[in-house]
């Protein structure tokens, strides 16, 4: 580990408070409020196929990446002589691999495979690169991480591309089965909070997407601008207030974790266009 700390201070000897403040920011595009306001525009407003495709990639690449991280079970340089910690309240668990590393690459790669344009495959190689360094600046991840990170993130939504190609419309089934894979996790790292909140999150997609086909079945087409930014605005004001209720409401616990973020999916994929099918918006 000495020659990945000394990478990491080597990183750091650069430090400013300009830096400090640039790199915080773009960490940012690998948590989940960004991914979740950008998915959730592209689903409610612009291609839902799409959406469901993002929905998919990111939560069953993070569900992937929470069980690397109970398997491995490295510790974070958090602490290292001659490392400093910025945003620790973002390095939460263990440290391989970098999970916003990963859900940047995921996203961007995801988007970059949808959309099949080289500006897309450009931004897929960039932004999770500068995600990475930005989580060796902060000093909460290894080399080894960010490089772990980056590469499931890349790699991943090339492979499910086939698979969704293939089997998209019975999506809701192919989401269940392929959460119910690591199903095995939950009983051996029963008290891993992390890995039932992934877990949650990737259940309540599959649980969306069937509901969503089966019953709801919006569109997007010729709704106009007006009313798809009501949807949108809508759409973050109820995500936020399931997000924050139940975690003012409910006690912690992996179990709990597992409640809230099984209720966000299913709130934004079925809830939601059920109200604005109903009420034509």
């Amino acid at each position: 580990m000495e020659f990945q700390a000394d990478i990491i201070r080597a990183i750091q000897s650069v430090a400013s408070p300009a830096l400090d403040f640039i790199f915080e920011a773009i960490t940012m595009l690998g948590e989940d409020f960004f991914i979740i306001f950008v998915a959730t525009f592209i689903y409610w407003c612009f291609n839902k196929e799409m959406g469901y495709w993002m929905c998919w990639c990111l939560s069953l690449g993070n569900l992937f990446v929470s069980s690397l991280k109970v398997m491995f079970a490295v510790e974070r340089p958090i602490g290292v002589e001659g490392i400093r910690t910025l945003r620790e309240q973002t390095a939460t668990g263990y440290s391989f691999p970098s999970g916003h590393t990963h859900a940047s690459a995921n996203f961007f790669t995801s988007i970059a495979r949808a959309v099949n344009r080289k500006r897309f495959w450009a931004l897929a190689i960039i932004i999770p690169a500068l995600v990475g360094l930005s989580r060796l600046y902060l000093g909460v991840h290894w080399p080894m991480d960010v490089l772990g990170g980056y590469i499931i993130g890349l790699g991943l939504p090339l492979l499910l591309w086939l698979l969704y190609r293939r089997y998209a419309p019975k999506k809701a089934i192919m989401f269940l089965i392929s959460t119910a894979v690591f199903i095995p996790f939950l009983f051996i790292y029963s008290d891993n909070t992390s890995l039932w909140k992934n877990f949650g999150f990737a259940l309540g997609v599959a649980i969306g997407a069937f509901i969503e086909t089966k019953f709801i079945k919006f569109e997007i087409d010729d709704v106009p601008a007006k009313k798809k930014a009501i949807r949108y605005v809508g759409g973050i004001v109820l995500i936020l207030i399931v997000y924050l209720l139940p975690k003012a409401l409910l006690p912690t616990g992996a179990i709990y974790s597992f409640i809230r973020y099984l209720l966000i999916p299913v709130a934004a994929t079925a809830l939601w266009p059920a109200v604005f099918k109903k009420y034509k918006f």
